[in-house]
């Protein structure tokens, strides 16, 4: 038996991607605002036996009337939806873009994003609640970063989340479980940690299980799961791309020889996948990666090329009998210095990936290496928005459309970033559609 899933925030459709692939689930409705997105989900999600209807336009503006009425064209009546899952937008629960004011190291006072009137993104959360009031589908899955729990809310953190949990049990009904989930405990290969509600009206609320761990954990061995899935088994069997050439479409021969489980499963059956396409970088940038180990944090690249550059900032010193402030200006003239190894930068700016173990978080400014842990190992670029996509767990059968007009055009990396970082892994989002799936059969 197959259940009804609808989806707000959808984006391309990372997480009723992974409803879908469960096996057990069908999505009826999807909604977003953004027009590539929401084009790669009607795409990609064209192939099920039940077509989903999109709605592009902003989840204030639809009014439940209208919702309501999409369903029922889908055959899906008011409280026979099975699951409603969304993520509201998240930049409105940031830390970094939260104030507050401290009186003798005590909160004294939120400003900015600490009260859910003040920001309208946070309204898209209250929204979410209102179609579900209506709904009242049997599960409401709701995704967030993990600073959500402890945004601020009635000038106390965690007030928010604390909110959300009273609306969804008090008012609506629900048995409420909220945690932080790890995707990688799920066969994601990514270190990428995100809060999860789960509301169930048909009994408690709970967690699946984790299916993978760290093997360098304490317990692991005794544990019986799958370790962590790395970044070599991830994208190991991709190509090195081509510069302005998007393969997709072409011969399987273009993929490397694999026996890696994860590699065969995100593989295409009849064609080379589209997206394998990475940016052309600046000699600035590429004159800092190359100087990147794998895995190596960006204070521990620049302590170790502080220190080789401190050898030959007093060599040159004592050959020319100069300062050592006039001995690094020379060197760096020369280019044998490259001062940038000298300013501080975010911990995983212009970083490597390790081969060997999960990716950090994939984020949608995956093309610009100083935002964060994008390098290839071993290659001297970023990773291609299908490595990227590899990463998130998106099958290579998936396209990331970059253009509303032209479902055929694929070269717009940033567009495609934006939708693989926004998304939620589609292996975890299978997770929890089989963990669903099967309380609703009980």
């Amino acid at each position: 038996m197959k259940y009804s899933v609808a989806e707000f925030f959808s984006g391309c459709g990372g997480f009723s991607r992974g409803f879908s692939q469960s096996g057990r689930f069908e999505t009826v409705l999807a909604n977003d605002i953004k027009p590539e997105a929401l084009k790669s989900f009607e795409i990609n999600h064209a192939s099920g036996s039940m077509t989903p209807i999109t709605v592009r336009e902003d989840i204030r503006l639809v009014s439940l009337d209208q919702i309501e009425t999409h369903l029922k064209a889908q055959g899906v009546n008011r409280q026979s939806l099975d699951c409603l899952i969304g993520g509201p937008p998240c930049q409105g629960f940031s830390q970094l873009r939260r104030s507050e004011e401290r009186e003798n190291g005590q909160v004294v006072k939120f400003r900015g994003y600490s009260k859910l009137s003040s920001d309208p993104r946070n309204d898209l959360v209250l929204r979410y609640l209102e179609v579900a009031e209506r709904l009242k589908p049997k599960f409401i899955v709701i995704e967030n970063v993990p600073q959500m729990l402890n945004h601020g809310f009635d000038g106390r953190l965690g007030r928010l989340s604390e909110t959300v949990v009273e609306i969804l049990e008090r008012d609506l009904g629900y048995n409420v479980v909220v945690g932080v989930l790890t995707a990688a405990d799920y066969g994601v290969p990514q270190i990428r940690d995100r809060a999860f509600f789960i509301a169930s009206s048909i009994g408690a609320a709970s967690f699946p299980l984790a299916t993978h761990g760290n093997p360098n954990s304490a317990g692991f061995a005794t544990a019986s799961i799958t370790p962590w899935i790395t970044v070599k088994q991830a994208i190991g069997d991709l190509p090195k791309p081509i510069r302005g050439v998007d393969l997709g479409g072409s011969d399987l021969s273009h993929y490397s020889a694999s026996t890696d489980p994860y590699a065969i499963a995100m593989r295409s059956e009849t064609a080379f996948p589209y997206n394998h396409i990475t940016r052309t970088y600046s000699d600035s940038v590429l004159n800092i990666i190359r100087c990147m180990r794998e895995g190596e944090t960006w204070d521990a690249a620049s302590l170790r090329m502080q220190k080789k550059y401190g050898r030959l900032i007093e060599r040159y010193a004592k050959n020319n009998s100069v300062s050592t402030k006039k001995a690094l200006a020379a060197l760096t003239e020369l280019g044998e210095i490259n001062s940038t190894f000298y300013k501080e930068y975010y911990w995983s700016a212009y970083t490597r990936l390790a081969w060997d173990e999960p990716a950090l978080t994939i984020t949608a400014n995956a093309n610009f290496l100083g935002s964060g842990r994008f390098t290839h190992p071993k290659e001297m670029r970023g990773i291609t928005v299908r490595e990227a996509a590899r990463l998130q767990s998106f099958d290579d059968d998936f396209k990331f459309i970059t253009s509303v007009s032209d479902q055929n055009r694929t070269d717009k990396i940033g567009v495609a970033m934006d939708m693989i970082g926004e998304a939620v892994p589609p292996l975890l989002g299978k997770a929890i559609a089989t963990h669903i799936a099967n309380q609703l059969d009980k």
